[in-house]
């Protein structure tokens, strides 16, 4: 089914940019469903929009519709445990995922753009020619911020990830060609608003 592939290209692509610092080792060894944390889905919005809310309401960000939840165990090179907070929406022939990771200390998240980078470089080894088409730093709500396009095959991949402090969130989306900028991937995109 073209959705599960779609979903698991996007979820890579986000996996490896939460996973920027650390080696490919890193990533957890298994993941489990859980049920949304408390507040992770408000009142339908206009248009039909449902607006997710992150764990202990560090972020905000908004999806056609309802998304999956599932909590992945992480470890970072050194050992330390974290867990990774992903919400997932297949629709038809698209994906959006969104991922969230605070790191433990031994993670050093000084250099927040050097970090982001990582990520990236790590991420466009599983889109078309090993690099992203357009990559734009941008400032979102005064954190250094990424927004990149790519494709895989004849699908558009972009992803936004932001970091504030020991925090990232990572927006991703996968579909049809040319649909990276849609209106409804500039508005998931555009809605991340993440928490003080």
């Amino acid at each position: 089914m073209i959705t599960r592939k779609l979903g698991a290209l996007s979820a890579a692509l986000g996996i490896a940019a939460v996973a920027f610092s650390f080696s490919p080792d890193t990533l957890g060894q298994s993941s489990q469903t859980s049920p949304a944390p408390a507040g992770s889905e408000s009142s339908e919005q206009a248009a039909s929009w449902h607006t997710v809310t992150g764990p202990d309401r560090s972020f905000t960000a908004e999806l056609p519709a309802a998304p999956g939840y599932t909590t992945i165990p992480m470890r970072t090179s050194a050992g330390s445990g974290y867990t990774m907070h992903q919400y997932l929406l297949e629709q038809g022939p698209v994906a959006y995922v969104i991922q969230t990771s605070i790191y433990p200390a031994d993670v050093d998240v000084s250099r927040h753009r050097a970090n982001l980078q990582v990520g990236l470089d790590s991420a466009a080894r599983n889109i078309d020619g090993g690099k992203w088409a357009s990559l734009d730093w941008v400032t979102h709500q005064g954190l250094t911020a990424v927004d990149a396009i790519g494709k895989r095959g004849e699908h558009a991949i972009r992803t936004f990830s932001v970091m504030k402090g020991r925090q990232i969130v990572t927006l991703s989306y996968a579909g049809p060609a040319g649909s990276a900028r849609s209106g409804d991937v500039d508005r998931f995109v555009a809605s991340l608003r993440v928490g003080s």
